[in-house]
């Protein structure tokens, strides 16, 4: 008895991922990120008493957190691809760089 069994084109299911970031004690953490256009990065302020400013200013796109308080959170959906620089506009050597796909 021979068995035929047919399979159509192998398709993967990739949803967008939504990663985490902690700004804290004038750091972001992660540093670095790797991620896929369609993912958003969630920024969070884990400081108990200082207040951080995520921006990015780009030639392609332009986001502004503006004043995030102590335990506030911001949210970008990456769009485009490329390299970019998450600075905070209070802590001047905060940086985060993400790479988008």
């Amino acid at each position: 008895m021979t068995a035929l069994l047919t399979l159509g084109p192998a398709k993967a299911d990739l949803t967008n991922v939504v990663r985490i970031v902690l700004q804290k004690g004038r750091h972001y953490d992660p540093t670095d990120l790797f991620l896929r256009k369609g993912d958003t990065i969630t920024l969070v302020n884990g400081d108990d008493s200082a207040v951080h400013h995520a921006f990015i200013e780009a030639d392609r796109f332009a986001f502004d957190a503006g004043d995030q308080e102590p335990g506030k959170q911001a949210t970008l959906t990456l769009k485009e691809p490329g390299d970019f620089i998450i600075q905070c506009g209070i802590h001047p050597k905060m940086k985060l760089t993400i790479h988008v796909q």
